[in-house]
């Protein structure tokens, strides 16, 4: 329930910066977060700040605010932590996959969580995991970019990767986003054609845009949503056919 001005931790810590954090750690890592009230969970936020002004690489400390300041009104103070442990710790990538999962659903900037993502991938060794980041960084690009930036921002992606089933599997993601690319243009023009949207994406074939709906290479295929603009079917929006 109390919160010391920092010069007064730094104090009663011997003047140790590093010691006043891991004393403040230990308060934030036995406190009692079931029957914490909103006003306490407030007062852990600035704990947890000034562990990380003290200490910005403290690891139990950003791993505690991905996992506790994960309310709306806590969410800036979890992203100040993670992001000075990401730049703290230029060798570990896990505070950049947390700041990038509230980026992308607390902050809904799924371009910006992508670029976090891919920040990531060069500060592991691990192929498995370079390919992890790298995977789900490319399905965020999709959610935020304009189809066609996506599709090259993700074909650069695959040209970079090594040859192999990660490569074709990159490639796979940027053709169906210029094929989404391409079937937006054609619903454009099918809306000047026909004053109205389409209501189906086989619409676009019945009005002789195009022979036949395309191929999803990942084999989940596209639809139009209750504005008439293509999506992919696993877009989580999709009101149309």
């Amino acid at each position: 329930m109390v919160r010391l001005p920092l010069a007064a931790q730094v104090m009663l810590a011997g003047g140790d910066r590093y010691l006043a954090a891991n004393l403040a750690g230990f308060r934030v890592l036995v406190a009692d977060t079931f029957r914490m009230k909103p006003e306490e969970f407030a007062i852990q936020a600035m704990l947890q700040k000034d562990i990380s002004w003290l200490n910005p690489a403290h690891e139990d400390n950003y791993y505690i605010a991905a996992a506790i300041l994960s309310e709306p009104h806590l969410v800036p103070a979890a992203q100040y932590v993670l992001r000075r442990a990401a730049d703290a710790r230029p060798r570990d990538w896990t505070p950049l996959f947390y700041y990038a999962f509230n980026l992308y659903h607390f902050e809904k900037n799924p371009a910006a969580a992508a670029q976090a993502l891919l920040e990531g991938v060069a500060r592991t060794d691990d192929i498995a995991e370079q390919w992890g980041l790298q995977a789900l960084a490319a399905r965020w690009i999709e959610r935020g970019y304009h189809t066609g930036e996506a599709a090259r921002i993700v074909g650069r992606m695959a040209e970079e990767a090594p040859p192999g089933g990660f490569r074709r599997y990159m490639k796979k993601r940027t053709e169906r986003l210029l094929q989404l690319d391409r079937l937006t243009m054609l619903a454009q023009e099918y809306r000047t054609m026909r004053g109205q949207a389409p209501a189906r994406i086989e619409d676009l074939v019945d009005a002789g845009l195009i022979d036949r709906v395309p191929v999803d290479p990942l084999g989940i295929g596209f639809a139009v949503n209750q504005a008439g603009e293509p999506i992919f079917r696993d877009s989580g929006n999709a009101g149309g056919h």
